[in-house]
């Protein structure tokens, strides 16, 4: 059963402009908390019961106050994607059968991360990718996924506009057996960045299955526009 969840939260947060100047955007103030306090505590709420948060080596504040919450801390030194961000925690999740990796700048309802903990343990050995549909315009800037039954068959990383063959999208939400950490070190990079993505095309094309869940909502924060909506978003629940 999953029960150790990392948060991957060494991103730089560029787009949120004069924010992320003032602070890293997992200690961005939400309704005057962290926002990695409103990840950490959903998680937890789901049944998450050890965390590890994944920091930028240069976030002093944010690595300061990973020990203040209890989670155990790794350090990325330089921004390589989730993928490499996931190779910095290996040390941390050696006695792991599986593990759940969720990117700081998305909160998502208690009761959905519970679904996505139940279908993880129901096929542990299988990684599971959390999807959202949306317009196809939107996967210019994230993961299109083509699934077929329940089955991931291919993820294109930020495909060009218009050429995407699905609008089905990678939300920043996993769940992920062992090996994968594997994958992970063995993913070549693009763009300069090693992404999960194509770890799991590479698991995907050396025979294994990759899952999927659908997710109807979540509250993401990636630019400073989003700041006043997902604040009164938590306000209301």
């Amino acid at each position: 059963m999953i029960r150790t969840g990392v948060i991957l939260a060494a991103g730089a947060g560029s787009r949120l402009g004069e924010l992320g100047r003032r602070s890293s955007k997992p200690m961005l103030p939400i309704c005057g908390r962290p926002l990695i306090d409103w990840v950490a505590e959903r998680l937890r709420a789901a049944g998450i019961a050890r965390l590890v948060i994944v920091a930028h080596a240069g976030d002093a504040a944010l690595q300061q106050h990973a020990q203040g919450v209890g989670a155990d801390l790794a350090l990325q030194t330089e921004r390589h994607g989730i993928a490499d961000a996931l190779c910095c925690a290996a040390p941390l999740l050696a006695a792991e059968r599986a593990f759940l990796a969720c990117a700081c700048d998305s909160l998502f309802a208690v009761d959905d991360l519970r679904r996505m903990l139940a279908a993880a343990d129901t096929n542990p050995d299988d990684p599971l990718v959390a999807v959202q549909t949306l317009d196809v315009e939107a996967t210019a800037t994230r993961s299109a996924v083509v699934c077929e039954g329940g089955f991931v068959r291919a993820i294109v990383e930020k495909p060009a506009p218009r050429t995407a063959a699905s609008n089905v999208i990678s939300l920043p939400l996993y769940g992920l057996p062992d090996r994968m950490l594997v994958r992970a070190r063995d993913t070549a990079a693009m763009r300069g960045e090693r992404y999960l993505s194509t770890a799991l095309n590479d698991e995907i094309a050396a025979g294994g299955h990759v899952r999927w869940i659908e997710f109807q909502h979540r509250l993401e924060i990636t630019s400073a526009d989003d700041l006043a909506r997902v604040e009164a978003a938590l306000a209301t629940t």
